[in-house]
C-alpha cells in the first residue's frame, strides 16, 4: 500500500493500517459500526506522551550532559509543552489528514487536539515500529526546536512568581479544583484581585496554563 501524504511528511510508513487510522481517529469521531473503541485514540495518546518524554530527556542528555538538571528539566518541558506539540502538528498539516468530529469538523489550530493528536500518532508509530524508528521520527520533527533560546526560555510559573515577587512581594498561589475526563483544572491567585484557571492534562501543565492567562491578564492590566 502506497503510503499517505501525511506519511510521506513524517517519513514513515505504518505496516499497520489499523494503528495508523486509530492515531489520527480523534475519540469524537465516531460511525455507526462504532469501528473504533472510544479508548483507542486515547490510550495511544498516553503512550505518546511517554515515548516522547523519554526520548526528549535521552536527546538532552546526549547533547547537554555539561548542563544541570535544573536546565535539563526546563528544556523538556519546553520542548514537550503543548504550544510546541501543536506548532509541530501545525508544520505536518496534522488537522488535515485526520478524523475529527464525525469526519466534517475542522480543528481549531489553538485547540489541544492537534497536540494530543501529534502524542497519538507517536505512540502508535512505536507499536508499529518499535523505539528506534519512533526515535527518529521524533528527531526529525523536534530538531528544530533545540536551539539555546527556545531551551533556556522561562517557564510562565517562574516569570509568574518574579513578577509578583518583584510588585508585591509576595508568591502566587495555585489551588487545584477539579480532575476532568480531558484532564485538571487549576486556579492561579495573587492576592484577591488577580485569578486565572489553567488546564492540562496534569496538574503541572495545568499550573504553567494557568500562570501564563495570569500573566496576559497582569500585562494588560498594566497597560490601563
Amino acid at each position: 500500500m502506497r503510503p499517505t501524504p501525511l506519511e510521506k511528511t513524517i517519513q514513515y510508513t505504518f505496516k499497520n493500517r489499523e494503528l495508523f487510522n486509530q492515531a489520527v481517529t480523534h475519540s469524537s469521531c465516531y460511525n455507526e459500526k462504532r469501528e473504533f473503541r472510544h479508548s483507542d485514540n486515547e490510550n495511544l495518546e498516553y503512550l505518546g506522551d511517554a515515548i516522547l518524554n523519554t526520548v526528549i530527556s535521552i536527546f538532552l542528555y546526549k547533547k547537554y550532559k555539561e548542563r544541570n538538571e535544573g536546565f535539563l528539566s526546563n528544556a523538556r518541558s519546553s520542548l514537550v509543552k503543548r504550544e510546541t506539540l501543536t506548532e509541530v502538528a501545525i508544520k505536518i498539516n496534522l488537522g488535515k489528514h485526520m478524523s475529527y468530529g464525525n469526519g466534517e469538523g475542522t480543528v481549531p489550530e489553538e485547540s489541544k487536539v492537534l497536540s494530543n493528536m501529534i502524542e497519538a500518532l507517536i505512540g502508535a508509530m512505536y507499536l508499529d515500529g518499535g523505539m528506534r524508528k519512533v526515535t527518529k521520527v521524533i528527531k526529525g520533527l523536534f530538531l528544530p526546536y533545540f536551539n539555546e533560546e527556545k531551551l533556556t526560555e522561562k517557564n510562565p510559573k517562574n516569570i509568574l512568581q518574579e513578577f509578583s515577587q518583584k510588585k508585591w512581594g509576595h508568591l502566587p498561589r495555585y489551588k487545584f479544583s477539579r480532575k476532568t475526563q480531558d484532564g485538571f483544572t487549576v486556579y492561579a491567585f495573587i492576592g484577591k484581585e488577580f485569578k486565572a484557571k489553567g488546564t492540562g492534562k496534569s496538574k503541572k501543565e495545568a499550573e504553567q496554563h494557568a500562570a501564563k492567562l495570569l500573566l496576559n491578564i497582569l500585562t494588560e492590566n498594566e497597560k490601563k
